[in-house]
């Protein structure tokens, strides 16, 4: 396996893992936006990457995840990491783990010391254990009302 930048390629099995993440978390998937919004946006944002994690015996794309920096409104700037997931049947085979390593380095490289994410801890209990388990803390909860 190796952990590298998504291709062109990769698309049709990075949207199918996109299409699943989004049914784990019961939200809506307009594939076609959503493809549109990843090729312009891998084009023009120099500071955001899609890594995949790839199987080069079988071809195929096993998990991926989102890593950019972004700015604070104060400035500060932070690495944000989104969408990790991982194929259903090679989950809990350490490629979640690889995948955050590799992102971790990527923020790194790019001298930022601070990376957030957004999690629904009742919906993946094994992402928020991976999470804490590389030393992420949980700083606060949001509360939303759908009306």
């Amino acid at each position: 396996m190796i952990l590298r930048e998504f291709t062109e390629r990769d698309i049709n099995e990075i949207t199918s893992l996109m299409k699943n993440l989004c049914a784990i978390k019961n939200q809506e998937f307009e594939e076609e936006r959503w493809r549109t919004n990843l090729e312009e946006q891998m084009r023009q944002d120099t500071s955001s990457e899609v890594i995949v994690a790839f199987d080069e015996e079988t071809n195929q794309v096993l998990g991926m995840a989102h890593c950019s920096i972004k700015k604070s409104d104060k400035g500060f700037r932070f690495g944000y990491m989104s969408n990790l997931i991982v194929k259903e049947e090679k989950r809990r085979a350490g490629i979640g783990e690889k995948i955050m390593h590799h992102i971790i380095d990527y923020f790194k490289r790019h001298h930022i010391e601070s990376i957030r994410l957004a999690l629904k801890p009742h919906l993946n209990r094994a992402a928020e254990e991976l999470f804490l388990k590389l030393g992420f803390q949980k700083l606060f909860e949001i509360y939303e009302l759908t009306i």
